[in-house]
């Protein structure tokens, strides 16, 4: 997407439109793009290097931190849900011994 290329679904593009976070990755992938085609400029690149390197890039395997970020997002959750029946619970019986008194 820094590269100006359409990818992903368009709920991701409206995500990354609006997500700082994702904003400030791209403008540092833009800045490095800048960096590298200065470079190649300056300096011979054999051919087919580049494409090689980009080659690489997209077929890494991101699937491992999707997986433990959706992992994690669980466990929060879950011990959320364990907070609030813990709490609802002893609020109960709090109410139980305030009325046998």
């Amino acid at each position: 997407m820094a590269r100006g290329e359409i990818i992903g679904s368009l709920k991701l593009r409206d995500h990354a439109r609006h997500c700082l976070q994702c904003q400030a990755e791209m403008s540092r992938e833009r800045r490095i793009q800048r960096e590298l085609q200065s470079l190649r400029e300056e300096l011979p690149i054999p051919g087919g290097l580049a494409t090689r390197i980009l080659e690489s890039v997209d077929s890494l395997d991101r699937r491992p931190l999707i997986t433990r970020r959706q992992r994690s997002k669980l466990a929060g959750l879950c011990a959320l849900g364990v907070a609030l029946a813990f709490g609802l619970t002893s609020r109960s019986g709090r109410r139980q011994t305030t009325e046998a008194s």
